[in-house]
């Protein structure tokens, strides 16, 4: 029993891993190619980022990789009369079919693990490469062209010596359309990670306003120019780990509660509720709903390994077809069909707090029951 154990697992874990690299490589290069096309970056910068958005692309390619895997493995052990063999010889096709859902289970785990790790270390590292970047490039190409033009700025200068940039002309376009233009002796570029700007500090020069007049100065100035999307909100589900959510809902409820008590008195004194509050605490109330939703959103994401291998092992032997690939696309199109716009729903009905959060599971326990059960009928048969 025990070769039978080893071999299932050997034949369903060699195409996994095949098809796991693969698929993880394309997925991540082509993204991180998108990422680094929307932020202007240069290739070099995109290698950087792979690294870092592996986790959370592991997330997406492990389910897949696996329905790939037990499809394949299945349909050709049925395909070439593997299990009839086991069976005429009073062999359960369980025995070849639990190890393989037991490593499932595992690979779950592991999917949970790297949802819980691109929220806590892939998102921030690749928004902190992305920023910091933008410094390393404007000062790469001012060394080579005394000039460089980034869309919201545009910097001549004289010269670079080090980090300070001598005699420098900086235009910043702002989103209404003005334009600021800093002339000065001399000036520095810093990034400041924790509020996502590139920071121009400028010595001795003056500041042309459009529309508004030109000013001297003498001192030190600083000018931001915004880089990408604003710091994450802190109560935003994708950035905080499923241990401190409770804490998060904790402080929310009380902002809920201190904004409640300021309406009741107000309305004592009979002042009505403006707008603003009652959008403030729908608001409030659906960043409540998101979180508490989290933790069921990414256990039942991760488990989908063993609910596509549910499906996908019964099908494959019911479809009897050696090729892989074949099997894979049978076993997928309802998982697409089906699946995905109940993730959908649920998600929806969940954060909008109309649904228990333990609804998020709906998709996967479609599943698993027609999968069970199909799996009872080919053992029996």
């Amino acid at each position: 029993m025990y070769i039978l154990t080893r071999y299932a697992v050997w034949e369903v874990l060699k195409i996994f891993l095949a098809a796991l690299v693969g698929l993880t490589l394309l997925v991540t290069f082509g993204m991180g190619f998108k990422v680094a096309s929307d932020n202007g970056l240069p290739n070099i910068i995109t290698l950087q980022l792979v690294p870092y958005m592996l986790p959370e692309m592991l997330g997406i390619t492990l389910p897949v990789a696996m329905l790939y895997a037990v499809s394949s493995a299945f349909g050709r052990m049925t395909g070439t009369n593997e299990v009839v063999a086991l069976k005429s010889l009073g062999i359960s096709p369980m025995a070849v079919v639990w190890p393989v859902l037991v490593l499932t289970g595992f690979l779950s785990l592991g999917t949970v693990w790297m949802y819980e790790i691109a929220a806590t270390w892939s998102r921030p590292s690749t928004a902190r490469v992305i920023c910091e970047s933008v410094e390393r490039i404007v000062y790469s190409v001012l060394q080579k062209n005394q000039s460089c033009d980034r869309g919201k700025f545009v910097i001549v200068v004289m010269r670079v010596e080090g980090h300070i940039l001598v005699q420098p002309m900086i235009t910043i376009r702002e989103d209404g359309g003005s334009r600021i233009t800093i002339t000065a002796t001399e000036g520095e570029l810093k990034t400041d990670w924790e509020h996502r700007q590139l920071q121009f500090v400028c010595h001795n020069g003056e500041v042309d306003v459009e529309g508004q007049g030109r000013l001297l100065f003498q001192d030190e100035r600083t000018y931001v120019v915004p880089l990408g999307a604003p710091p994450p909100d802190p109560f935003h589900r994708d950035w905080v780990a499923m241990s401190v959510i409770p804490e998060r809902i904790a402080q929310l409820q009380d902002k809920l509660r201190v904004i409640q008590q300021n309406i009741d008195a107000r309305k004592e004194m009979g002042d009505q509720e403006s707008s603003q509050e009652s959008n403030q605490i729908a608001g409030i109330e659906n960043q409540i709903y998101r979180l508490r939703t989290e933790p069921y959103r990414r256990w039942s994401n991760g488990f989908t390994c063993v609910c596509f291998a549910l499906i996908g092992i019964p099908v494959a032997m019911l479809w009897r077809h050696a090729d892989g690939l074949t099997n894979f696309f049978v076993c997928f199109l309802p998982i697409l069909a089906i699946y995905y716009p109940l993730l959908m729903l649920g998600e929806n009905l969940t954060t909008n707090g109309i649904l228990h959060p333990i609804f998020f599971w709906m998709g996967n326990v479609v599943l698993i029951v027609p999968g069970v059960l199909l799996l009872r009928w080919n053992i029996r048969h």
